[in-house]
């Protein structure tokens, strides 16, 4: 009771306990949407989404009670939770934490002590241990937990977390296999920095259909004659200074590493996130990957890494090749669930490898198709050009499966790596002579 000023008494509403407790659990929900909107993503739709990029990775909710009817709804991603008292008594748990402990769904109402069901073998103790320390810290305590799983041959994990709010105690557990695995899945292919946005995208990474996007092949010019004349480590060594070179000039570009098959590169822009700048940001990786190469080459030349009589025969060995094609192209996971690749398909693929092998060592070729892609986005975002670009025509080759031959225009571009800023001019439509 307190007095109002005004010869008034009121009464002051004594807190309610049971919706304390419920606005806390409420606020952990919230506080895993992010997460459980990552994860659905992840899966395709659901565990039944048929994504084959998850496929080999895990599958959802493996080895708890696998015979169950399958959800591929949000709600089939739940927060599994639970709450005790302040004499540590379980007094409310949800059906995705009696599935995950392996108890019977009413177990909660016979409010059995906490030690009695927490009874984990990977995870001894670790609903009191958590409770314990977020007690006496007086602030949330997180943990992420390691089950191995000896029949699919891959461990799974999850992440604890637990807080005391109004004399009761909350754990939540959530499943961060997908999350942990597509992200190492990626971190493979993209920089850390792409990475976080995908997962914070709500697109599908793994989805399969047609979108305009730059693709970019990247080889070392009569690597097989250099092959054949040195033994294997000096190849070894030669291999691994161009891998090095090209992730560098990945990450630093908002690439996509599709693959490496032996001396070449591939690599895909505008995946998995859309991006307008997919053409510039190819030719930019190109320059960045030929001054980085052409450094790295003289470094071989000067350690005569190449015997003298093999460069004298051939003067642009492992020198770097490059094309680039712009195109609508088929993304997506293609393969089986014991081997499957994310990649592109099309004519615009087979068309920029073309480039590739037709471009000379140190040369970048690109089709008029990527020139007026960059000359495009150039103008629409001049502050974003932050090299020189110019084309010129070189030649006109002719393409299986295209009826008209190609115009192909070669990269003018500061092999000391000068910058300035420069918008892109679209090559003359007359076709030169190819060298």
């Amino acid at each position: 009771m307190f007095s109002t000023g005004r010869g008034q008494v009121s009464s002051v509403a004594k807190p309610d306990p049971t919706k304390e407790m419920q606005a806390r659990v409420d606020l952990l929900m919230q506080e895993n949407d992010q997460l459980r909107r990552k994860l659905f993503l992840l899966s395709g739709g659901g565990p039944q989404g048929g994504s084959l990029s998850l496929a080999n990775l895990t599958s959802f909710g493996g080895g708890m009670h696998q015979t169950r009817a399958p959800q591929a709804t949000i709600a089939g991603l739940s927060v599994a939770y639970l709450i005790v008292d302040k004499s540590w008594r379980v007094t409310r748990m949800n059906t995705r934490m009696a599935e995950f402990l392996n108890v019977p769904k009413g177990v909660a109402d016979g409010k059995p002590a906490l030690a009695e069901i927490d009874s984990l073998e990977w995870a001894p103790g670790v609903f009191i241990t958590l409770l314990q320390d977020a007690l006496n810290s007086d602030g949330e305590e997180v943990f992420e937990a390691e089950r191995p799983n000896a029949v699919r041959g891959r461990s799974e994990y999850f992440q604890f977390k637990a807080v005391w709010s109004a004399g009761h105690g909350t754990v939540t557990v959530e499943d961060v296999t997908r999350l942990r695995q597509t992200r190492q899945f990626f971190e493979r292919l993209v920089s850390p920095r792409i990475v976080e946005q995908l997962l914070d995208t709500g697109e599908d990474p793994f989805g399969t259909g047609k979108r305009k996007m730059t693709v970019l092949f990247g080889d070392l010019r009569n690597f097989t004659n250099f092959c054949e004349t040195v033994e294997g480590t000096v190849v070894q060594q030669v291999v691994n200074d161009f891998v090095e070179a090209a992730i560098r000039a990945i990450d630093a570009n908002d690439a996509t590493l599709d693959k490496f098959v032996g001396d070449q590169v591939m690599v895909l822009f505008g995946a998995p996130l859309a991006n307008s700048g997919h053409a510039y940001n190819a030719v930019k990786l190109a320059v960045d990957l030929q001054t980085s190469m052409q450094q790295v080459r003289a470094r071989w030349l000067a350690n005569n890494v190449v015997p003298a009589a093999v460069l004298a025969k051939h003067p642009e060995i492992l020198s770097v090749g490059i094309g680039i094609n712009t195109g609508e192209m088929l993304l997506g996971m293609f393969g089986s669930d014991r081997s499957n690749q994310y990649t592109v398909l099309g004519h615009h693929v087979n068309l920029a490898s073309r480039l590739c092998s037709f471009a000379a060592g140190n040369e970048v070729l690109a089709t008029l198709g990527t020139v007026h892609e960059i000359s495009t986005y150039a103008k629409e975002n001049p502050n974003s050009i932050t090299i020189p670009i110019k084309f010129r025509t070189k030649a006109q080759i002719e393409v299986k499966g295209i009826a008209e031959p190609v115009t192909v225009a070669t990269l003018a571009y500061n092999q000391q790596g000068a910058h300035s800023q420069q918008v892109p001019q679209a090559p003359a439509q007359t076709p030169g002579q190819p060298r």
